[in-house]
C-alpha cells in the first residue's frame, strides 16, 4: 500500500510557510507527541557511500543523510545519529533503540511484516568485478556458479537466493557472506571472490572513487530505496510528507544533484510504503 496524505490545501499552507522559516510548523504539528519531547533517534548505517557513510573525519555523510538532517529542519525536532551496522538497525526499530533507519532498505515481504517505509529514491541491484576480469555480466544466467560476496542480511542476498532458486538452479552461485559491503568489495579485489552485489547506485559511485572494480550492464530489481519506521508509527507518513515538501520547493533535486544522482531513479511524490506492492 502506498499512502499520500497530504492535501492540496495543505500542501499549500506548508510551502508558503516554508519561504518564512526553516521549521514546517504543519510538519512538526503532525508529529506525536513523544518525538516533540524527545527528539528522534536516527540509526545510519556507516558504510553504503554514497547513501550514508562514515567519512575520513568520522562524520557521517551522504545524500540519505541530507535528507535526515533537511528533515531534521523542517521538523523542527533534534535528531540523535548514531551510525550503526546495516543488520543492527531492524532489531533496534523494534526494541525502540532507533525511531527511524537510514540505511537505504529495499522492501521485501518478510520486512514489511516488521515495519514500514518511506522511499528516497528508485535503484537496482548490480555486480561489480575486477577491470581485468573476463566477466561480462548482462543476464542472470551469466552470473550462476560465480563465487559471489554480498552483505549479510542484505536485499541483495535475498535475490541472489532467488537466482539460485530460478535461473540458476543446477549451477548455484556461491554465496559468500560478509559483514560490511566494504569487507565484500576487498574479498573481489583480493580474488576470493569473482563479484560483488549490492545497489546500482552504490556501486556506480565506489567504482567511480577507485577505478579498479567496473559494474555489470544488468540492474536486477529496482526498487525503492526507503528509510524504515516501526510498524503503523505515524512517523513514517510525516516523514513521506517532508520529502513531498523537498520535492516541491526543489530540495530534494539540489541533494540528488550534489551527489551527482539527479539523471534517474527521482521520486515524483512522497511515498509511505505498508505492505507489498507490485508497482514503482
Amino acid at each position: 500500500m502506498l499512502r499520500t496524505i497530504l492535501t492540496a490545501t495543505a500542501l499549500a499552507t506548508i510551502l508558503a510557510t516554508s519561504a518564512l522559516a526553516d521549521v514546517i510548523p504543519a510538519l512538526h504539528d503532525a508529529l506525536p507527541q513523544t518525538y516533540k519531547d524527545n527528539g528522534i533517534k536516527a540509526a545510519v548505517f556507516n558504510d553504503w557511500a554514497p547513501d550514508e557513510f562514515l567519512d575520513s573525519d568520522g562524520q557521517l555523510k551522504g545524500w540519505s543523510v541530507d535528507i535526515a538532517k533537511e528533515m531534521e529542519t523542517r521538523l523542527g525536532v533534534p535528531f540523535t545519529f548514531e551510525g550503526t551496522s546495516f543488520d543492527a538497525i531492524i532489531p533496534g526499530l523494534m526494541s525502540r533503540r532507533f525511531d527511524a533507519g537510514f540505511a537505504s532498505f529495499g522492501t521485501t515481504p518478510e520486512r514489511l511484516q516488521a515495519i514500514d517505509f518511506v522511499a528516497q529514491r528508485k535503484i537496482g541491484t548490480a555486480f561489480a568485478y575486477p577491470m581485468d576480469s573476463d566477466l561480462d555480466i548482462r543476464a542472470p544466467g551469466d552470473v550462476c556458479g560465480l563465487t559471489v560476496a554480498v552483505l549479510n542480511g542484505s536485499w541483495d542476498l535475498d535475490l541472489l537466493e532467488k537466482l539460485n532458486a530460478a535461473d540458476c538452479k543446477d549451477d548455484p552461485v556461491v554465496l559468500q557472506m560478509h559483514g560490511t559491503q566494504a569487507q565484500a568489495e576487498l574479498a573481489v579485489r583480493s580474488r576470493r571472490a569473482q563479484a560483488t552485489v549490492t545497489g546500482s547506485v552504490k556501486l556506480a559511485y565506489m567504482a567511480k572513487q577507485t577505478g579498479d572494480l567496473k559494474v555489470s550492464d544488468l540492474v536486477l530489481a529496482p526498487v525503492n530505496s526507503c528509510i524504515g519506521v516501526r510498524k503503523d508509527d505515524p512517523l513514517g507518513q510525516v516523514m513521506a510528507d517532508t520529502i513531498q515538501s523537498m520535492i516541491d520547493d526543489g530540495t530534494y533535486r539540489e541533494i540528488m544533484a550534489k551527489w551527482g544522482l539527479d539523471d534517474a531513479g527521482m521520486l515524483t511524490a512522497g511515498l509511505l510504503i505498508t505492505e507489498e506492492h507490485p508497482d514503482l
